[in-house]
């Protein structure tokens, strides 16, 4: 879907993050964030990174594996191209209490995103304790596994303190938030020169997936995203991670990036995207399979 937003009014301001981003009601009134997609300069002059299409292809991902992730479509506002997600609260009854937050209650300080002094999995798994899942019968945990699962196939860097949350309701009950903020993935910040190099090349060291292989996350040792999921897929145990073997068997990822509008991606991204993801896919899928074997 593709959402003109120019005519929707100003709901707020958002202060988390470093994207310009802005809150907006939409003609029913619901809350949506908006975010326009960045820029980066380049010897060859400045050029728009992927970050809006790359929040939507990993949001159908999320979809493919049947993980709670926050609506978000492909936007323009006055004709600037980027992204619309819709609210997560209820915004009368409910609060989100982000990760920092969260970690701070069991003494691991955690307020600087670029501080991963003790943001492991076992400190974050401390912090959800008693929690309860964004899917009913399940736990917080359990359910953020399945996050970290979509960030390995996406190779997505950015699941720092401030990028999971749980939503709080007046009586203080707490129950994990969907995933979001997804734009640091697939090789979103790349122009398409160096795409086009890396995808046509014959050095094994510099093709997508060897790239893809070099990606670090925000946690403590900067593990990568495989590494993070796989890690999270053992402490939660196979009869809970199973059931994203089927759906990750099945995941089809060049038809999930192929619904992206040509005047939002390039072909080099597109192609670029596809094989980081299918290499990342190939990772976990390995190591989850492992998992079930008797």
């Amino acid at each position: 879907m593709l959402l003109d937003v120019t005519a929707w009014r100003a709901g707020g301001e958002e202060q988390l993050g470093t994207k310009p981003k802005q809150w907006l009601r939409d003609p029913a009134d619901r809350l949506w964030l908006w975010k326009a997609a960045t820029w980066n300069p380049s010897p060859s002059g400045e050029y728009r990174k992927g970050d809006d299409w790359a929040e939507r292809v990993v949001t159908e991902i999320a979809r493919s594996l049947d993980v709670p992730v926050a609506t978000t479509e492909l936007a323009e506002r006055a004709g600037v191209f980027g992204t619309v997600s819709l609210s997560v609260l209820d915004p009368e009854s409910e609060r989100l209490v982000h990760g920092n937050e969260l970690l701070a209650e069991i003494d691991v300080i955690g307020s600087d995103p670029h501080d991963r002094s003790g943001y492991s999995l076992d400190a974050v798994r401390r912090s959800l304790e008693g929690v309860a899942g964004s899917v009913p019968g399940s736990s917080a945990f359990e359910c953020l596994a399945g996050y970290l699962i979509v960030d390995a196939v996406a190779g997505n860097t950015d699941r720092h303190q401030e990028n999971w949350a749980v939503i709080e309701n007046p009586a203080a009950q707490r129950r994990l938030a969907p995933s979001f903020d997804h734009a640091s993935s697939l090789g979103f910040l790349l122009d398409d020169a160096s795409r086009s190099e890396m995808l046509h090349t014959s050095d094994r060291n510099q093709t997508p997936e060897a790239w893809a292989g070099r990606a670090r996350t925000r946690f403590e040792g900067r593990a990568h995203p495989v590494e993070i999921a796989a890690a999270a897929i053992d402490m939660i145990g196979p009869d809970v991670s199973g059931a994203y073997l089927e759906p990750l068997e099945q995941l089809d990822l060049r038809r999930i990036v192929a619904r992206v509008p040509e005047f939002r991606i390039s072909e080099p991204a597109r192609e670029f995207a596809s094989r980081v993801a299918e290499a990342n896919r190939a990772r976990i899928l390995s190591h989850l399979t492992r998992t079930m074997d008797p």
